[in-house]
């Protein structure tokens, strides 16, 4: 019988031996190939991103106008795609929200219809189906127009804090960014460039706008009453929302902040536990507790009893992490965010820290205390004031900076020398970035396209300018 031993012994590494200099030649020009194809692709891509440059940088909502000769409703479709582009770069669930908030404000403010549609998103469910996954967790509302409508704008993907280009929110003269960057902390003193602060003001625009297009879907709301009703309905209840992976302090250290211990959290519910019970004598007093670490909830519930501290089960840590990975699980960590938010908005008290979904929690809920942990008695004053003026008179604040943002210059108007730097800006960014965020949004850009009710004029860079925006809201 033939030795397989031997033979797997000798033969490989004889004939490996016989011909190194070649194969290690081969090996070279294989990853050189590889390589080059790689960068190539790249370069491509970048340059491909100039025809872009509008869309993907410098306008923070590119608007595409979509003319549809078999409509018949006279009302202008403002179709709201931010899924498109953001959705599949790990933006967080309520981030995707407060983005969505935002356009339909602008939709709204400028006199069209709005209409969500999440086609391509970390949360939405199976790709290329054609399916609005926007209508598993909200109720769709006006989907027909879309069809109906003699035109449809169609609001793109991509935002970049601009002050340029500010969104209808933004109010203080000096400020940046959109809803979705918007702070519990003041940090106009603190930094030079800064996100505008919470107001009494946006938390009553933003309810305004939710009470009207953002009712959670009928399965969500099933679940939240049911979790409600058997173990919240008759307590005091304490929402409690704590971010301690090493991610978000990141992201905190990125604007100046420092965030807080889990220590920090703990101390302001044991003060606020022992005032309610001064207070509401004979009544229970339970804990909601929204995390992303197991850590935390042990740690809440030895300081404060199993019976009292409530949560969901949902994916925490290393666990969050790999479901993070899977496509398929896309829907249910969506659900658990979503079931989390809506479970802290039924609370009494909210304790919480800076966060994307502490924000969403506090625009649902208009009469909900904020215990904002990182705060100062100006922050704790500000964010739990009485506005100034009802919703009505700030949507009309709203509608006239609208209108005053479509008096400022198209990107297009300044000179070729600023096209040029722009460019080159742009180019760089995408082939020497170094995580290659650039690179993989502007692959989900082009991947995603084609989902776009205005897929033609966003593919040719065919964008609405100012003046054909005041053309349309009758200016």
């Amino acid at each position: 019988m033939v030795d397989l031993h031997k033979i797997q012994q000798s033969f490989p590494s004889k004939m490996l031996l016989k011909h190194r200099r070649p194969i290690s030649l081969l090996s070279v020009l294989l990853f050189a190939t590889v390589g080059c194809f790689h960068f190539a692709g790249d370069i491509s891509y970048g340059f491909r991103a100039i025809g872009y440059t509008n869309a993907m940088v410098e306008t923070s909502k590119p608007v595409a106008i979509h003319h549809n000769p078999r409509g018949k409703n006279e009302s202008i479709a403002c179709v709201i795609e931010n899924s498109l582009g953001d959705g599949c770069q790990g933006l967080g669930f309520a981030s995707l929200v407060l983005q969505t908030i935002d356009d339909i404000t602008t939709c709204l403010a400028r006199g069209f219809v709005p209409t969500v549609i999440w086609t391509e998103c970390d949360y939405c469910g199976p790709p290329g189906n054609g399916q609005n996954y926007w209508t598993w967790y909200f109720e769709g509302r006006d989907q027909d127009i879309v069809q109906q409508a003699k035109t449809r704008v169609c609001i793109g993907p991509t935002r970049i804090p601009d002050a340029s280009r500010p969104s209808v929110y933004l109010t203080r003269s000096g400020a940046m960014g959109e809803l979705v960057d918007f702070r519990f902390a003041d940090m106009e003193n603190k930094v030079t460039e800064y996100f505008q602060p919470i107001t009494a003001e946006t938390r009553a625009l933003v309810n305004h706008v939710i009470s009207g297009y953002l009712q959670p879907a009928a399965r969500v709301k099933n679940t939240v009453d049911t979790f409600y009703q058997s173990s919240m309905a008759n307590s005091v209840n304490i929402g409690v929302h704590v971010r301690l992976k090493a991610g978000h302090a990141k992201e905190m250290a990125l604007y100046d902040q420092t965030p807080p211990k889990l220590q920090d959290f703990v101390q302001v519910v044991q003060r606020l536990t022992n005032d309610i019970a001064a207070t509401n004598s004979g009544r229970e007093i339970r804990i909601f507790l929204a995390s992303d670490l197991d850590e935390v909830i042990e740690e809440f519930k030895s300081k404060f009893g199993d019976n009292r501290v409530l949560h969901i089960g949902a994916f925490r840590g290393e666990k969050l992490e790999d479901q993070w990975e899977k496509r398929s699980s896309g829907q249910q960590l969506g659900d658990q965010v979503f079931s989390d938010i809506l479970l802290m908005t039924k609370c009494d008290y909210f304790v919480h820290d800076e966060s994307n979904v502490a924000s969403v929690v506090y625009y649902f809920n208009p009469n909900l205390k904020s215990y904002y942990v990182n705060g100062d008695a100006s922050d704790f004053r500000r964010l739990n004031a009485q506005p100034r003026f009802d919703s009505g008179e700030l949507f009309r604040q709203a509608v006239a900076r609208e209108t005053r943002n479509l008096n400022l210059s198209n990107w297009w108007d300044v000179s070729s020398w600023a096209h040029l730097e722009t460019w080159v800006r742009v180019l760089w960014g995408f082939l020497f970035t170094e995580t290659g965020t650039n690179i993989e949004q502007l692959k989900c850009y082009y991947k995603n396209m084609k989902w776009s009710k205005c897929r033609n004029e966003f593919v040719r860079s065919k964008f609405a300018s100012n003046s054909d925006m005041k053309k349309l809201m009758g200016l």
